[in-house]
């Protein structure tokens, strides 16, 4: 196996951001804004161990790291194998559906991974559509049914290829018997 050469921190930082992205759109909290505070307003003064567990970021309890959140799809939308699922969430939304997102990471190909998304989601019913915009993705499409539950269920699918894995972001809303 050939030795593996260092990433640089751009790059490092480059293959992070999708990740980054994909946890705040699928609902992990973020730190609070630094700013001045009101000298009336302030509290005892903090520890140091305080001051750091404060700065962690909270999770909406819909979120996972590095697994499936309770109540995800995984038949329907589960990571193909030699996958590693970086996050995910799942809300149960007033109507019955799941409001769902997963990122995940693979050294499968770009179409193979759209390639077996497509063909998990056709066979449930979903119908590809023709008019998705890719920008600035290797790929990118969505998947949209129509039940007899009503409302109508999408998936949508993005793929970053950096050469050497893909980074996956998948979204959506979706129905599945409990």
């Amino acid at each position: 196996m050939p030795p593996t050469r260092p990433r640089s921190p751009a790059r490092r930082c480059r293959l992070a951001a999708p990740v980054v992205a994909a946890l705040l759109v699928s609902g992990c909290g973020v730190l609070p804004a630094a700013g001045p505070q009101d000298a009336s307003s302030a509290g005892p003064t903090p520890s140091a161990s305080e001051e750091v567990a404060s700065a962690m970021p909270t999770f909406d309890p819909s979120s996972a790291v590095a697994q499936y959140a309770p109540g995800f799809p995984a038949e329907l939308l589960g990571a193909p194998k030699k996958a590693t699922v970086l996050a995910s969430s799942a809300t149960r939304t007033e109507d019955g559906r799941w409001e769902v997102s997963l990122s995940l990471s693979t050294t499968l190909g770009t179409r193979k991974v759209m390639r077996r998304y497509a063909d998990r989601l056709q066979e449930a019913g979903f119908e590809e559509s023709d008019d998705v915009d890719a920008a600035g993705l290797s790929a990118r499409t969505a998947f949209l049914r129509s039940g007899d539950q009503g409302g109508t269920e999408s998936v949508l699918i993005g793929v970053h290829d950096d050469g050497e894995r893909r980074l996956v972001s998948l979204s959506g809303m979706v129905r599945q018997d409990a």
